[in-house]
């Protein structure tokens, strides 16, 4: 008779197993359609000297490793590199990562049965009477162990759409992680430009403030001697106290910039990194053509397409939750009035059942959950354009300006050897009377603003090819020839 229980019990577990097997193969998965072909196109004949849309070699993306113009400079590479280590930007990227895997562990473990131990001990107390009316107490003993199998078989391939968002949404973490080291190791470069910008400034004004009290010194003895006059006197003096006052805002602006640089690389704040002395120098210009395809490798793309592939998943899900679940439950327990018998074979009680639930009516809510995941694909694939838009932007922008920065750094260069030249004449004529003293002053500021304005535009230009390697995704910028751009003159030292 047991044999035979265990004949039916084993053919029925066959009977479902193959009908399982069988179900599995009706999975729901709507096509994702091509979202590419909504993106507007260039203009016909559309050309650009920087932009092409040939097809160019992969590269090393790696932040701060591959430089994005040619710049390999130890100090910034350090800098970078602690970021990437340090900086709490990446950290909580990291553990946003971390989150969104365990739950796709979780998700995944949809895909297999639930095993359950449950135990049980009771204690029923009663009482009756007997025939001449005296109470007697009964006590009756229950102990169980049971071992509970329960597993959803997913016919229509919810489960398995489930699982493919959470695959899609963790890419879209490390993703988010890459993309905040990308990020970390573009704003680093900027800042660690913007200091030497600003010690460069710091420097200037030092110089100009310095150049000013010899002159009031020496205007003072002509005063004093009966050269010159209270006006020039007090010309210089004006000028040299606001250089002064020049001098201490461009030391408190470099004092900031170094603080924000220490923030960037997880430091406390406390103001003590002091750069190098000189900017970076481009000497290398951009290929003409930069192939479009290394656009393909922005992170914020890559997001923006696995949203799109996410949200096709979950309206799959939400289709197949429309359909009947089917579920299969095995257990087995032994129960007995006396615990030292409970594994006693007369004790087994087994069972295994099968249950399949069909939505009859909720109001519309599984087809209104329907609808609402379309609209959120759909809205994903607008975001997608917005985005393959903007980065389109980006990289034209940035091209645009380096160029034009690029010409206006020819001219200032060209102009501060000018400025130092005029300015050295105006010194020589005005302590030998042919000039006045305002003339001489105009010279001065002349120069220094000339040299403030190109150490901008040097810094402007390195930003803007930092922004560009950004833009690019991480990908190092092709480069051609050595730029025809004159050396620009030191910026820190007098002329």
């Amino acid at each position: 008779m047991l044999n035979n229980c265990k004949y039916r019990f084993l053919k029925t577990s066959t009977a479902v197993f193959v009908m399982t097997t069988v179900l599995n193969a009706c999975v729901i998965s709507s096509p994702l359609t091509d979202h590419t072909q909504q993106l507007p196109k260039a203009p016909k004949g559309w050309t650009s000297d920087t932009w092409t849309a040939s097809t160019g070699d992969r590269v090393d993306r790696t932040p701060g490793l591959q430089w994005f113009s040619g710049i390999e400079k130890v100090e910034l590479i350090g800098f970078v590199t602690e970021a990437l280590v340090n900086n709490p930007e990446i950290m909580a990227a990291t553990a946003r990562f971390d989150q969104q895997k365990a739950d796709l562990d979780a998700q995944d473990a949809a895909f297999f049965p639930s095993l359950d131990f449950l135990s049980n001990a009771s204690r029923t107390k009663s009482s009756t009477k007997d025939l001449d009316g005296k109470r007697i107490k009964n006590y009756d003993n229950s102990f169980q162990l049971e071992a509970k199998v329960s597993w959803e078989i997913d016919v229509w391939g919810r489960i398995r759409s489930a699982s493919a968002a959470s695959q899609s949404e963790l890419y879209q973490r490390e993703t988010d992680l890459k993309n905040a080291k990308l990020s970390i190791a573009t704003r680093v470069a900027q800042q660690w430009f913007e200091l030497i910008a600003l010690s460069q400034q710091e420097v200037v004004a030092k110089n100009q403030q310095q150049n000013l009290a010899q002159i009031v010194e020496r205007t003072s003895n002509r005063y004093n001697a009966g050269l010159a006059n209270v006006l020039d006197l007090r010309l210089v003096e004006t000028d040299l106290s606001n250089a002064t006052a020049t001098l201490t805002s461009r030391t408190d602006q470099r004092t900031k910039a170094s603080r924000k640089l220490e923030i960037l690389l997880g430091r406390y704040p406390s103001a003590q990194i002091f750069t190098e002395k000189e900017m970076p120098i481009i000497n290398r210009e951009f290929n003409r053509g930069i192939p479009s395809n290394l656009l393909k490798d922005r992170p914020d793309l890559i997001v923006a397409e696995q949203k799109i592939v996410a949200a096709n998943y979950r309206v799959n899900e939400a289709e197949a939750n429309r359909l009947p679940s089917l579920s299969l439950t095995q257990s087995t327990s032994y129960r007995n009035k006396k615990l030292k018998d409970i594994f006693d074979p007369s004790s087994l009680i087994a069972s295994i059942a099968g249950g399949i639930i069909q939505p009859v009516f909720d109001g519309g809510r599984r087809a209104s959950i329907v609808q609402q995941r379309v609209a959120v694909r759909d809205e994903q694939v607008a975001d997608y354009i917005a985005i393959v838009l903007k980065a389109y932007q980006e990289v034209e922008d940035n091209l645009t300006s380096d160029v034009l920065l690029g010409r206006q750094e020819l001219q200032l260069s060209k102009a501060s050897r000018d400025a130092a030249e005029s300015e050295r004449l105006s010194q020589e004529k005005y302590f030998n009377g042919l000039i006045s003293t305002l003339d001489l002053l105009q010279a001065q500021q002349r120069l220094f603003v000339t040299k403030s304005r190109l150490i901008n535009i040097q810094k402007q230009r390195l930003q803007t090819r930092a922004t560009l390697y950004l833009a690019l995704g991480g990908q190092t910028i092709p480069l051609s020839r050595t730029t025809p751009l004159a050396s620009a003159p030191s910026m820190t030292g007098g002329e």
